[in-house]
């Protein structure tokens, strides 16, 4: 019976979790901070041509997210190549394609895959990789934006917010 229990509160916990990330990915998306001219010259500096133009192409809080993403990244993996920090720039390009506004976003995270825009969106990595392997970017880059390898585990933690 202990067992049902534990697994039980792991699931409650794991809802939660959910419910708390969603509370707070929605503030940041409806109030996304500003980047500063530094953080502006990192991404012009570390992303190729093709990359930046797709990184242009998201929605200001996307941008505002990868930034943030990158600091708590490069704080923790200070000496990361260049082509991971990249993948940590870009991990969220592939939303561009769906389309979706912040609400609907909320409402494709709660329902699911259940139009052809919210499985684009829950499909954003993958996507995402294709528009950057299109773009040229590189191995390392692309397997960090679709969360493998030790880059992406560490893009994983540093997106946990």
């Amino acid at each position: 019976m202990g067992v049902v229990r534990s697994s039980a509160s792991a699931s409650e916990a794991a809802v939660v979790k959910q419910i708390l990330h969603l509370i707070r990915r929605t503030w940041w998306s409806l109030h996304p901070v500003e980047i500063s001219a530094e953080e502006m010259a990192l991404v012009r500096e570390t992303l190729a041509e093709g990359e930046l133009l797709l990184w242009s192409r998201m929605c200001r809080a996307d941008r505002s997210h990868s930034v943030m993403v990158a600091r708590r990244f490069t704080a923790a993996e200070p000496h990361a190549p260049q082509d991971a920090l990249a993948g940590v720039f870009l991990h969220d390009v592939g939303k561009t394609v769906s389309g979706l506004s912040v609400p609907l976003r909320i409402v494709a995270t709660l329902v699911g895959p259940r139009t052809k825009r919210f499985a684009s969106y829950h499909d954003h990595e993958r996507i995402g990789a294709q528009l950057l392997c299109e773009a040229g970017s590189s191995f390392l880059t692309l397997e960090t934006v679709l969360g493998r390898g030790r880059w992406g585990s560490a893009l994983r933690l540093a997106d946990d917010v």
